[in-house]
């Protein structure tokens, strides 16, 4: 059996099942730890490191390549291109940086009710601001 070598860890299952299936994708074999303790209790699975990604020690060099070209945004411009997707951008500045906004009302209560009860939800978003200028936009329904 071949030994598995430490790639990466996420806080998020979803984001680590992604790029399980990407480098499954490309060949690579790849095993997923821990997953379960993050879906059971996520603030003692970050201090167990959250979902550890683990491939084949020979595959290691081009699993870590392949990860950094997908944070690197390459593979999404790639889609863009070939799909003719549009792009969404800043109505003030042009910036194509737009980052969610959170209720900040629906945030203090996450806090709260995870000190008293351990029940995770999140908290819905009330649109999208600009990283560039800060101008809001609205969430279309």
């Amino acid at each position: 059996m071949p030994k598995f070598v430490f790639i990466d860890s996420f806080t998020s299952p979803l984001d680590a099942h992604v790029a399980r299936g990407l480098l499954e994708s490309e060949g690579i074999p790849a095993l997923l730890h821990s997953e379960h303790h993050v879906w059971s209790n996520w603030p003692l699975s970050q201090a167990l490191g959250g979902v550890r990604l683990q491939v084949p020690e020979e595959y290691a060099r081009t699993a870590r390549d392949l990860l950094a070209r997908q944070r690197s945004g390459e593979f999404e411009r790639a889609l863009e291109e070939q799909q003719e997707l549009a792009t969404e951008h800043c109505p003030r500045c042009g910036a194509t940086d737009l980052r969610y906004r959170r209720n900040p009302w629906l945030v203090l209560l996450l806090v709260a009710t995870l000190g008293l009860s351990g029940i995770i939800f999140p908290p819905g978003i009330r649109g999208r601001q600009c990283s560039a200028c800060g101008q809001t936009i609205a969430e279309q329904p």
